[in-house]
Parts: structure tokens; C-alpha cells; sequence
């Protein structure tokens, strides 16, 4: 739960807020305030208790949407589950029948026994347990996919250079090699003996 630094945030601030504002502190300040005879200083006061309980409300206020924003992101809409429950399985029935034959029937067997976990009674029970979907199976989906995007990108990176230069050295060494002819034969020669 803490990894989030939203929620940290906001669970620092509740503890500072509840540390700082307690209803005795406030039941104190109103009696100090009633202590003062000058009516006008009362009124003052009350009026400065009354706005700082206002906003304090406001900031529980904030600090709980904080954490329901947050809750609300992690947790699957029936909508959704209903959608990924009557769209998974045929998606996979569809991938596996137009893959490798020869597994065809296994995977169609494997995909039988996975039926029960995705349906919308699993989802739900999971869900209430504190499994979080999106952050088990999307964000490594999404890492998995991203990696094989940027696999594909060519690395331009320093060592790809360094042993592009390195490559390019060797090359030229064996090609000094190549044109001594005592400097050659003793190549055969370490390479028929190693």
C-alpha cells in the first residue's frame, strides 16, 4: 500500500492532522475564549475556531478523496469484469486454435481448467481479498510489452559503440595478419594447435 507516494503523502498528513487536532485541544481553546470577558474578543475567537474547524474539515475531506481516487483505480468496475470474463476465454480459444497444432487440444484442455478463475464470482472474490489485477497482471504486461517494444530499437548506447571500434580493430589486426606471410603461417599454426 505504501509504495504509492500518493497515498504516503496522504497517510503522512492524516497522522500530522490527527497529531496536531484533537477535540480536546479545541474544547481548551473555547474555554479559554469563554474565560475572556470582552465579548467582542469572545466573538473573535469563536469566529477563528470556526474557520480553522472549517478547513481542517476541508483537508480530511481532501486527504480521504486521496485515498478513495486511489482505491477506485485498483479496484475492477463490474462493467470491466463482465467485459474481460465474456471476452478472455474466446480470445484465447481463438489465439490457441490458430497456433502450433500439435498442442492445440492441451491448451484447449489448459484453458478448460482456467474457466472457473475467470469468471465474474472469482473476480469479485479476489477483489475483495485485496488482490490488486491491475497492478498482478497489467503493469507486468505492460513492462513485458515494453521490453519487447524496446528490443526491437537499435542501441545506440556507448558499449554498442566501444564494441563496434573494438570489432572494427580486430578486423584490421587480422588483416595485418593476412598480408605477412611468416605472420600467417604461425596464425595456422596457433589455431591448429589450440
Amino acid at each position: 500500500m505504501f509504495e504509492n507516494p500518493e497515498l504516503l503523502k496522504a497517510s503522512v498528513s492524516l497522522g500530522q492532522f490527527l497529531a496536531q487536532n484533537s477535540t480536546q485541544a479545541i474544547r481548551d481553546k473555547i474555554r479559554a475564549t469563554k474565560a475572556k470577558n470582552s465579548n467582542d474578543e469572545t466573538i473573535n475567537n469563536l469566529e477563528e475556531i470556526i474557520n480553522n474547524l472549517i478547513a481542517e474539515k476541508n483537508e480530511l475531506i481532501s486527504i480521504a478523496q486521496i485515498y478513495d481516487e486511489q482505491m477506485v483505480s485498483q479496484k475492477i468496475s463490474e462493467e470491466d469484469i463482465k467485459y474481460i470474463t465474456t471476452n478472455i476465454l474466446p480470445l484465447l480459444e481463438r489465439l490457441i486454435e490458430n497456433g502450433n497444432q500439435e498442442n492445440v487440444e492441451r491448451n484447449i484442455q489448459n484453458v478448460e481448467i482456467f474457466k472457473p478463475l475467470l469468471s465474474k464470482e472469482t473476480f469479485n472474490i479476489l477483489q475483495l481479498l485485496g488482490f490488486n489485477f491491475k497492478k498482478a497482471i497489467g503493469e507486468p504486461l505492460t513492462e513485458l510489452i515494453n521490453g519487447l517494444i524496446s528490443s526491437q530499437i537499435p542501441d545506440n548506447s556507448e558499449k554498442t559503440k566501444d564494441y563496434q571500434i573494438l570489432n572494427a580493430q580486430r578486423d584490421i589486426e587480422y588483416f595485418k595478419i593476412f598480408q605477412d606471410e611468416e605472420a600467417y603461417q604461425r596464425f595456422l599454426d596457433l589455431r591448429r594447435e589450440g
